[in-house]
């Protein structure tokens, strides 16, 4: 059964950007595509009329939209939903029928009333399938390759996954990326000996090599490079994506109102958004 990728659209730049990454990587898979745009109800009228007007509008800006994939040469099969609601409930109802959501967004936009803003972020921490985010402005050119994040958790290990799946079928470099630093404590920092730091950089090796094991019986023809970065997290991932055009990070896949706490790590890396980052569900 073919995928399903399901695409928010707008009319944005931003949306554009994304609309294309996501023709691009569905004609290559062979997905289905669903266009999705929401109109926002949050400040409008609950009057029959004003929902009317909305709907209707969200219509016509679905169908622009639809045109602008057929005008770009996407032959594969290709739908579209036009509601009026939330667009964080919609796109989250939307991802229980999806393998991958594809949003836009500003690169470190601070904008709290964008769909592709900071709701993007939401969006990542409570889609039922792996979310991602396409920045509109990229600096250089950067190499294909994907960087992953590995830390030894659950929601490390299903980013790890996806990661390899994704630079396998696309033929390119895996880069895993294991960050550390050692609990500094103020005043005491006269206790971490050579000893004591290279014992750490042991456990690094083990938790990197034990994180990735396997991948080369799965995929024999992936290339994987190992990083150990003394570094935080966020820092070593998004050193490491200037060798690479692709992010994958997890969420820890949090219940309830937390859901929307995606973890430092990936609300660090989309805050940043250098390159593409999908966010896999744990």
């Amino acid at each position: 059964m073919a995928e399903k990728y399901i695409i928010g659209v707008d009319g944005s730049e931003q949306s554009r950007t994304a609309l294309e990454w996501g023709l691009t990587r569905a004609a290559q898979s062979g997905a289905t595509v669903e266009l999705l745009h929401v109109a926002d109800d949050s400040f409008l009228s609950e009057s029959v009329a004003f929902l009317s007007e909305a709907q209707a509008a969200s219509e016509k800006m679905l169908e622009a939209e639809r045109e602008f994939a057929r005008e770009s040469g996407f032959t594969g099969q290709i739908s579209g939903t036009a509601v009026v609601g939330h667009p964080i409930a919609e796109v989250e109802n939307a991802s229980r029928h999806a393998d991958l959501v594809i949003l836009g967004a500003h690169a470190g936009s601070k904008l709290a009333g964008s769909f592709f803003g900071t709701r993007a972020v939401k969006i990542a921490a409570v889609a039922h399938c792996p979310v991602a985010v396409v920045p509109s402005n990229v600096e250089g050119k950067p190499q294909p390759g994907v960087v992953v994040g590995v830390d030894g958790s659950e929601a490390s290990q299903r980013a790890i996954a996806f990661a390899a799946e994704e630079a396998s079928f696309r033929g390119v470099p895996l880069i895993a990326v294991y960050a550390w630093m050692p609990p500094l404590t103020p005043g005491l920092e006269y206790l971490w000996s050579e000893e004591l730091v290279e014992s750490q950089r042991s456990a690094a090796e083990e938790s990197i090599a034990i994180g990735t094991a396997g991948l080369a019986e799965r995929y024999p023809d992936l290339s994987v490079e190992r990083r150990i970065v003394q570094a935080p997290p966020v820092a070593a991932i998004l050193q490491a994506a200037e060798d690479a055009d692709t992010i994958v990070v997890g969420s820890r896949g949090r219940g309830g109102l937390q859901r929307l706490l995606l973890g430092s790590v990936s609300h660090g890396v989309l805050q940043a958004l250098p390159r593409t980052t999908i966010v896999t569900r744990a």
